[in-house]
Formats: structure tokens, C-alpha cells, sequence
């Protein structure tokens, strides 16, 4: 049989951690590749360990160059790949209208199906996204999202779910994984909140922090432990210092294991501005952590009994409160029981990857 050729774009860096690149490669890993010939194309020069992996499984990557500061150079670099290497499928990742730029020109280059992936609910360029608009829904053959709230947000009508999904079992509660990273961070007898995400205003840690420094009020062992870097870091960092609490906040920066600091955690505070999804709080909750989201975060993450919502016009005091019930409850259940219990949630409700990742073979194979 002759395989299938598809181009996997992501329009952000291909990174190791978190972002488009995590939701991708997951599809990619669990996927049926047999006479699909499946490659990778980004923004820049990954980590060996990602090439690597790429290589082993018989693809290509493809360094594009920036999308931001040479965009010309970008699409131009894009319109060579996808003439030399005759691809069927384009699947491009995004956030916004910009990603016509990607489709238009596989259009022109005549690659029959182009796949836009929305997997945010607003653009961090308003304006490109409005003028873009039009181009763009003439661009793409299918359109896919990553929530109700996203594929309603870009597309209004006629579009396919397409569920960030993940292994769950990767996420089982693991006690002595538990252990060994609480001692590495000196985290033992202490109650520690989580947060994984990468520094960014949508991310909104500020509110964490003030969070944070609320609680700590009222427990004196409570320490925070952020997993992300990016662009806010230095500022954050002040931040904690001004509030009084830079010595209860450990940040980790970019972080690749996920699932093990996932076991450190007692409790997940998740206080988005907007969300595509919310990948990070399906994964806090199968590893068996209450979580507390803010109510922009997309109801299709309440996917548990051990997820509870808090409005961000409540003030600091308020998600304090919220983390202190929380804290109760986390000392009177099995960490364990609620784990396997919430992964099987997580299954039914369609976030396991092997099944999200069927029905994206299914579209590249043109089913």
C-alpha cells in the first residue's frame, strides 16, 4: 500500500515540555504509523532527545526558521518542503487566524487536505486574527478543536472535537515517586500546591502568588511549586519576594516530567484568563489531586468528581478558603484510590489517548 505523507506544523517552538509539541507528539506516540509516513516541521532547532525520537520512528523534522521575525523566509522554507516532499496531509497547530499563513500556502503548493487545529479560546494578536479571518476560512479541507469554546471562538460552525487526550497510566499515583521528588525540593511534611504552566500573562500566576500568600497565612507548612518558565519569570520571582513569600515558592523552569512532579503535588490551582483546553488539569486530576480552576478554563476539563471552579473576580481570600477545604480533604482520602478512580473518569469521557488518536489517524488516512 502507498503511504500517506503527512506534515505536522506546529507554529510555536518544538519543545520537550508542555504546548503544542506535548499535544502532537502524544497523538504522535500512540498512533497506528503503519503506511503513514508522518513528519514534523517548527520554528526551530529541537533537543536532540526530540530528534532522536523522531528519527527512530522514521521521520523527518523540518526547521522552518521564525514564524514571528522572518515570516517570509518561513513560508518560503515551507512552500520548498512541501513541493519536494509531496505531502498529502498539512495539519497545522495554532492559536488563531494566523495559521492561513501555513495553509494558504500549502493550498497554493496543492496539498489536497489542510487540517487547521485550534487549541486556544483567544489570540495574543487580536487584530492579525480579525483581518486574517476571511483568508483563513477559505484555507483549510478540515477544521479541528480542541474544545467547544475553541471551535465556536474560530471556526463558529462546522467543525470536529478533537480531544487533548493523554496516557493515563502515565499519571497513576506513584508513592514512592512521590517520595523521592519531595526530598529532592525538601518538600517532606510540608502541604504543597502545583501549578504547571508556562510563564505567560494567560497563565495569570500573579493571581496564584496572591493566592499563595493568603493562604500561607493560615498554614504555616503550605509552600507553591511552579513548573513552566517563560517570559514572566524574573518578574514572578519579584514578585514572590514582595509579597513576603519568595522563600515558600520553589519554580522549577522548564520541566520535562511532568507526571513525576505531578506526585509532589497535594493540590492543583490552575487561575487561567482563558484556555484552549487545559491540558495540565486532566493530567493533575489523573494523577489523583484536587484541583481548582478558574471559570474561564473550559468546562470539558471537569471531567472528575475532584475538580471544583472559582470565578477570578474572587478576591485572593476567597481561593484561599477554597485551597484550605481543599487541604481537609486531602487528609482524609486515599491518594491511590482517587487516582485510579479519576483516570477511569478521564477514559470515559474520552480523554485516553489511544482513542483520540484513532480518530486522527483516521482523518489523515482520509477515512
Amino acid at each position: 500500500m502507498i503511504k500517506r505523507k503527512v506534515l505536522i506544523v506546529i507554529t510555536t517552538d518544538f519543545v520537550p515540555y508542555g504546548g503544542l509539541t506535548t499535544v502532537m507528539m502524544n497523538y504522535y506516540r500512540a498512533m497506528n504509523k503503519e503506511n503513514l509516513q508522518i513528519d514534523f516541521a517548527s520554528t526551530n532547532d529541537p533537543c536532540d532527545e526530540l530528534k532522536q525520537e523522531l528519527v527512530q520512528n522514521g521521520s523527518k523534522y523540518f526547521d522552518l526558521g521564525s514564524r514571528k521575525h522572518s515570516p517570509i523566509h518561513y513560508l518560503k522554507k515551507l512552500a520548498t518542503v512541501l513541493k519536494k516532499e509531496k505531502y498529502d496531509v498539512i495539519h497545522v497547530n495554532g492559536n488563531s487566524s494566523t495559521m492561513a499563513m501555513e495553509l494558504v500556502t500549502a493550498k497554493l503548493v496543492g496539498v489536497p487536505s489542510r487540517i487547521a487545529h485550534i487549541h486556544t479560546t483567544r489570540s495574543k494578536y487580536p487584530y492579525a486574527n480579525v483581518v486574517l479571518h476571511p483568508i483563513f476560512a477559505t484555507s483549510y479541507t478540515t477544521a479541528l478543536a480542541v474544545s467547544k469554546q475553541a471551535g465556536d471562538w474560530l471556526y463558529r460552525k462546522n467543525y470536529t472535537l478533537l480531544n487533548n487526550a493523554i496516557n493515563t497510566n502515565k499519571y497513576k499515583f506513584n508513592a514512592e515517586v512521590r517520595e523521592i521528588i519531595r526530598k529532592k525540593y525538601e518538600l517532606t511534611g510540608k502541604f504543597v500546591i502545583g501549578n504547571v504552566g508556562k510563564l505567560n500573562p494567560p497563565k495569570n500566576h500573579i493571581h496564584l502568588l496572591q493566592t499563595f500568600t493568603e493562604y500561607s497565612k493560615q498554614d504555616e507548612n503550605a509552600m507553591l511549586v511552579i513548573a513552566g518558565g517563560g517570559e514572566l519569570e524574573q518578574q514572578l520571582k519579584a514578585k514572590a519576594a514582595e509579597l513576603g513569600v519568595a522563600s515558600k515558592v520553589i519554580f522549577l523552569g522548564m520541566y520535562s516530567d511532568i507526571a513525576g512532579i505531578l506526585q509532589a503535588f497535594d493540590a492543583f490551582v490552575f487561575p487561567s484568563l482563558f484556555e484552549g483546553l487545559g491540558l495540565a488539569i486532566i493530567e493533575a486530576q489523573a494523577a489523583g489531586l484536587p484541583c481548582i480552576a478558574s471559570t474561564a478554563v473550559p468546562q470539558e476539563t471537569n471531567v472528575t468528581p475532584y475538580i471544583s471552579y472559582l470565578d477570578l473576580d474572587s478576591d485572593a481570600a476567597a481561593w484561599a478558603d477554597k485551597i484550605a477545604e481543599t487541604k481537609v480533604q486531602v487528609l482524609n482520602t486515599d491518594r491511590l484510590s482517587i487516582s485510579e478512580k479519576a483516570r477511569g473518569c478521564i477514559r470515559e469521557h474520552g480523554y485516553e489517548i489511544c482513542c483520540e488518536a484513532e480518530k486522527l489517524e483516521k482523518i489523515y488516512r482520509g477515512i
